[in-house]
C-alpha cells in the first residue's frame, strides 16, 4: 500500500519487545516502526508465525510509573525481508 494511503502514519520507532506465540516460548525482537494500526517487527526468516496467525506483544521492562507493559494482540498480515508486518487487534482492549 502507498504510504500516502495509509490509515495511520508510520513512525520509525525501534523498541524491543517480546513476541508471544500459542505453545512457543517469548521471543525478544524489535520493532522497526509503528503506527495506530499496526507494527513491523524485525525477525529473521526461521521459525515466523504464519500469515493470518495471531500473537501478542509487550514491551520490555516497565513503563515510567513501573507498571507492567500491556499485552497487545495483532494478526500477521505479511511477511517481509527483514520481518513482519502486523496489525492490531481493533477490538483489544489494552489499546484504549
Amino acid at each position: 500500500m502507498d504510504s500516502d494511503r495509509r490509515r495511520h502514519p508510520r513512525l520509525p520507532m525501534q523498541v524491543e519487545v517480546d513476541l508471544f506465540r500459542a505453545g512457543r516460548p517469548a521471543q525478544r525482537v524489535w520493532t522497526n516502526d509503528l503506527s495506530g494500526g499496526g507494527v513491523m517487527i524485525l525477525m529473521d526468516d526461521t521459525d515466523r508465525p504464519a500469515v493470518g496467525s495471531w500473537v501478542e506483544l509487550q514491551v520490555t521492562g516497565t513503563l515510567g510509573a513501573g507498571e507492567t507493559p500491556p499485552l497487545v494482540r495483532a494478526q500477521v498480515v505479511r511477511h517481509l525481508p527483514d520481518g513482519l508486518a502486523l496489525s492490531f487487534d481493533e477490538d483489544d482492549d489494552s489499546m484504549a
